[in-house]
């Protein structure tokens, strides 16, 4: 069962958080509404049991971060670099990471809830318990993905990458996959919908006539 991000009862609120980390490589127990985070690029930041709501990242690069016990709520995390970071606990929820890239990272109770996740880059990352509802990720990059317990429902993965990544498991029938790529190999065991299975089918050589 997939856990939530557990946070204080009381959060501080951070004003200027751009300007708190020119000083700082933690934020922890706050809460950062309605502000900015520009042109900012740091290593190994560290986010911890906060509160994000309405936060906008531009220009961000934050590779190797560790993100535990957060929320994003309404926020805008388009192209930022999260590439080599680690996420415990997080909840990401009616927020948009067009373009965002956090491959070659490890995903552990995750959540994106009505998301936009076009394009977002996730190669040779770990996912576990990882749940993406009523999201788009069309045209994302989910190449050699390692997952347990990963759930995808009522969501957009349409000509997304799914290259070397196994789908044993994946219960994918009330979601959209049309144009996808994926390799016969690592199809076994998904769970389709008769029309959805048509286009697998092609994958394996097989033609169907009438």
């Amino acid at each position: 069962m997939l856990s939530g991000p557990r946070l204080p009862i009381e959060l501080d609120v951070l004003f200027d958080p751009t300007g708190y980390l020119k000083y700082s490589d933690k934020i922890d127990s706050c809460r950062i509404q309605n502000e900015e985070i520009t042109n900012f690029e740091l290593d190994e930041v560290i986010l911890s049991k906060s509160y994000f709501k309405n936060v906008k990242f531009s220009g961000t690069i934050l590779p190797k971060c560790e993100v535990e016990d957060v929320v994003f709520d309404s926020c805008d995390l388009t192209g930022i670099n999260f590439e080599k970071s680690t996420f415990k606990r997080v909840l990401f929820k009616n927020s948009k990471l067009t373009g965002a890239i956090a491959s070659s990272s490890y995903l552990d109770n995750v959540k994106f809830e009505e998301c936009v996740l076009n394009d977002i880059v996730l190669d040779n990352s770990s996912l576990n318990y990882v749940d993406i509802s009523n999201s788009s990720m069309r045209y994302s990059n989910f190449t050699d993905v390692k997952h347990k317990n990963l759930e995808i429902t009522n969501s957009d993965l349409s000509f997304s990458n799914l290259s070397d990544t196994k789908l044993s498991g994946l219960d994918l029938r009330d979601s959209e996959i049309s144009g996808i790529t994926v390799y016969p190999k690592d199809i076994k065991g998904v769970i389709l919908t008769g029309s959805q299975s048509l286009a697998f089918v092609k994958l394996l050589g097989i033609v169907v006539k009438e």
